[in-house]
């Protein structure tokens, strides 16, 4: 297969990269989202397609300008597409400019859902968990931290630009035939899975929540948390704790109050002793 013809040096095409991904919220607003960064994207390869004709520079710039919105590294690739779209139609071929605008829009949403769901879900709480043990290992331990920054960058800049040329490259097609197969859903699913059980791993690792309520007769001590909770099912307290804000962030609740409340709460059950250490 012949090697496709390209307008932009890997220079520029790199630097276009770079932009989506160093600075994707910087202009973030409600009316067009990411749309400016992905019109500071084009900046550096827009005159590789249109040298003399400031009129069409504008044009395309304006188009994509236009409302955008997804997960900055799996959505890379809807990025790549549209820049080989733009490229492919400086060149002379017939590719409408709605065309261009309703690829990104149909594709933004499914490849937000799975980046959330995978680096949100999945990702990032797996590597805090891991990270947080390594910090909390040894007295001023702060390689933990190191690590995590190290990694997490590492691993978005990477994904980024993986996705961005798989998508500059395969084109809409490649994108849209791992849609219609179904590979989507199924890798959804699992990412939803794995981080319910990610979260329930964290919730048991991080989350203290012991009863102090005891029963003392003459003969024996009752004591709700070891005798009841822990028999019938241990850490049922921190689960209830964690979906009761979980709850409440649902009924929009502010963080703040939420932490207030927690205070609060802890306050009163521990003067009064029904929670303890």
């Amino acid at each position: 297969m012949a090697e496709k013809k390209s307008l932009i040096p890997r220079k520029a095409l790199m630097r276009a990269w770079l932009i989506w991904e160093t600075f994707p919220q910087t202009c973030y607003n409600y009316e067009r989202m990411m749309g400016q960064v992905v019109a500071h994207m084009f900046a550096p390869i827009i005159k590789y397609f249109y040298k003399d004709n400031p009129e069409k520079q504008k044009e395309v710039m304006k188009r994509e300008a236009e409302f955008f919105n997804v997960h900055i590294e799996f959505g890379a690739c809807i990025l790549g597409m549209a820049v080989a779209m733009e490229e492919q139609k400086a060149m002379g071929e017939d590719i409408p400019a709605e065309f261009i605008t309703n690829i990104k829009t149909s594709l933004m949403g499914p490849l937000a859902g799975v980046g959330d769901t995978i680096w949100q879900g999945v990702v990032i709480p797996i590597l805090l968990a891991i990270c947080i043990d390594i910090t909390r290992s040894g007295s001023g331990n702060v390689w933990g931290s190191i690590i995590y920054a190290v990694l997490i960058v590492g691993a978005a800049y990477g994904l980024s630009y993986a996705n961005f040329m798989f998508g500059y490259r395969a084109g809409s097609e490649a994108i849209m035939d791992f849609l219609e197969k179904g590979t989507l859903n199924k890798i959804l699913k699992g990412a939803s899975v794995m981080g319910c059980m990610v979260m329930g791993g964290l919730i048991v690792n991080y989350v203290h929540c012991v009863c102090g309520i005891e029963i003392v007769s003459s003969t024996s001590t009752f004591n709700f948390q070891t005798n009841f909770f822990d028999t019938v099912m241990p850490n049922i307290l921190a689960l209830a704790a964690t979906m009761g804000v979980y709850g409440l962030l649902k009924k929009r609740w502010s963080s703040i109050k939420i932490i207030l409340l927690i205070i609060a709460v802890g306050v009163a059950c521990g003067f009064t002793g029904i929670l303890t250490f």
